[in-house]
């Protein structure tokens, strides 16, 4: 099992010309979503970018360069108001994923960030046996924790107080799932780290700052 930070590379905001969508869904046709997205993004030259599975718009964070990263911060940052950083930047849309077998296993959903760390950080401090809700955007997935075993449920969007039972769908071990979170707190921060020395590089006024709003770090 392995967790992954990634953020979401939405192909539309890459691009300034008007590509058809593929006429199926992403279930049916990955590749034709995949090249779709390759398009839009080449011309704003990310084409070296590598999703996490066909068709999917997640970036693993360790796989994105420098000068990737740039045009991903100015796309990001345009048009914003940055002497009030706090007000108008919030954290970068993607989130966790979990694969195991190199098969996906978890991934974050609609409005999902990649301050969503944070949530998963909050497991160790669940009662024992209580489902808890994860946010990873919407769809979510509850969580419930045990001595050895964290459990999560599939993605729903029903309020807990609504199930009669909830059933389990997955189950990690507790200790691997922990020193998954804490790597991936190493990441987070050595992103921040990355995304402060672009934002030196572009000449922008409180990198310090902007950097940890960027990935939610306040």
């Amino acid at each position: 099992m392995k967790l992954l930070n990634t953020i979401e590379i939405e192909p539309l905001d890459y691009t300034e010309n008007e590509y058809e969508f593929p006429n199926t869904s992403k279930e049916k046709n990955a590749k034709a979503w995949s090249d779709f997205w390759y398009k839009c993004v080449s011309d704003s030259n990310l084409e070296s970018l590598k999703p996490i599975e066909l068709g999917s718009y997640l970036i693993d964070i360790k796989n994105i360069s420098d000068s990737e990263l740039k045009t991903i911060l100015q796309k990001e940052l345009k048009g914003k108001d940055l002497s009030n950083a706090e007000e108008y930047v919030e954290p970068l849309f993607g989130g966790i994923v979990i694969t195991e077998n190199d098969k996906i296993i978890i991934e974050p959903t609609c409005c999902g960030d990649i301050a969503n760390l944070n949530h998963w950080e909050k497991i160790e401090k669940f009662e024992l046996n209580k489902w808890e809700q994860l946010w990873i955007g919407h769809p979510w997935v509850y969580c419930k924790k045990t001595n050895e075993s964290i459990i999560l449920s599939d993605y729903t969007e029903v309020n807990l107080g609504d199930y009669k039972e909830l059933s389990e769908k997955y189950n990690f071990s507790r200790q691997e799932l922990n020193s998954q979170i804490k790597s991936s707190r190493k990441d987070i921060n050595a992103f921040e780290k990355q995304i402060r020395k672009v934002l030196v590089e572009l000449e922008i006024e409180n990198a310090n700052k902007i950097s940890k709003l960027l990935i939610g770090n306040k």
